[in-house]
């Protein structure tokens, strides 16, 4: 989903943070939105509009603050997800923060059972607790001023972020909730479908609502809640035909290798005798890197392949295919080259591959009954 994120250069509990370019579009445009609309703010916050907070360029630096501390909050939240997903085994590639908010991003769903609805819940509990706390400090701050807006404007997002979360919608924490409550009495397949047709119908009213009340944000938020609750059900149906599989029992084993001291000219002329464009870079078993047609622009017809060889894409033998799967489709591959515990390579599996065993067990469970 997010390939153009900008990982920032430290962790937070040891998980990294990543920015998307929507949200450095989108944090001084509500920076702004806060700003203009300042005096309504305040009113709605029960805060009399004082001419020092609604002046000059005062409005839009509170706009800036309250705007960071909105996804300050998320990521708050997001981590409130990735600790608790940390206590089932489970760890999180990253959290990132996004133009609809933030998305902490699971190795796994864990599959014990009521394990979902608990990492779940816990995002919109911590919501709340931040809601409940700026409150209390807005109660016990004798400040009218911009400090009080701050406190009081968090506490409501707070307590809206909780609130709309808990939609029974996936990809919301309430959706997931529902399906881990349906996967306590069904098999998980069909736990997801229905949590999905749920999440469809869910999105499909509110966008409805969005476009009837002119609110675009609200109809685009649909649409993701759409889209997502879509991809979920396709991930569940991914997840359960490659269950079981590991990377090993996919892989192509016999894969044509170049030598490192070989010519560019003599690789040219193995592509042509072969029909292929690239090739893992291979001295006594062991892979150096990967060459391809792309890497020979410009190169001298004697200089070794291994002057322009790149690194290769790996992965081990025993990984899931799922996980193969899962990180060709973040990262664009259209193949990854296969090594051992030792470095050796063993084979190369291939896209094609995965879907052509997607295919096959897929159509095996739709001949399945998922309630036997």
């Amino acid at each position: 989903m997010f390939q153009r994120a900008i990982r920032l250069p430290f962790r937070l509990l040891g998980i990294p943070i990543s920015l998307d370019l929507s949200f450095l579009i989108v944090l001084p445009f509500f920076a702004v939105l806060i700003g203009s609309q300042l005096p309504e703010y305040l009113r709605l916050l029960g805060l009399e509009p004082q001419p020092a907070l609604t002046q000059g360029l005062t409005p839009y630096l509170l706009g800036l603050l309250a705007a960071v501390g909105l996804f300050a909050s998320v990521l708050i939240h997001e981590l409130g997800h990735a600790l608790t997903a940390r206590g089932y085994g489970v760890r999180t590639r990253e959290i990132t923060l996004w133009l609809l908010g933030g998305v902490a991003q699971l190795e796994r769903i864990p599959r014990a059972r009521g394990a979902e609805a608990v990492i779940a819940i816990v995002g919109p509990l911590v919501s709340l607790g931040l809601a409940g706390l700026c409150a209390l400090l807005r109660s016990l701050s004798a400040s009218e001023g911009g400090l009080a807006f701050l406190l009081g404007y968090l506490s409501v997002v707070n307590l809206s972020l909780a609130l709309f979360n808990l939609l029974p919608a996936l990809p919301l924490d309430g959706g997931r909730v529902l399906r881990s409550v349906l996967a306590l009495y069904r098999p998980y397949l069909e736990a997801t479908r229905t949590a999905a047709a749920v999440s469809r119908f869910l999105a499909f009213g509110l966008g409805l609502l969005g476009l009837l009340i002119g609110n675009l944000f609200m109809a685009l938020v649909a649409l993701f809640v759409y889209m997502a609750a879509s991809a979920e059900a396709e991930q569940a149906v991914f997840s359960q035909a490659l269950e079981g599989l590991r990377v090993r029992d996919l892989m192509t084993r016999s894969v044509s290798t170049v030598i490192p001291t070989l010519t560019v000219t003599g690789l040219l002329e193995k592509m042509m005798a072969e029909r292929h464009v690239d090739y893992p870079v291979v001295a006594d078993g062991r892979l150096l890197g990967m060459i391809g047609l792309e890497d020979l622009q410009g190169a001298s017809p004697d200089a070794p392949v291994s002057e322009r060889m790149r690194p290769p894409q790996t992965i081990g033998e025993y990984a899931g295919a799922l996980e193969a799967l899962q990180r060709m489709a973040e990262q664009g591959f259209a193949h990854m080259v296969v090594i051992d515990q030792a470095g050796n390579l063993v084979g190369i599996l291939s896209k094609t591959d995965l879907l052509r065993m997607l295919q096959l067990r897929a159509a095996q469970l739709s001949m399945t009954d998922p309630r036997e």
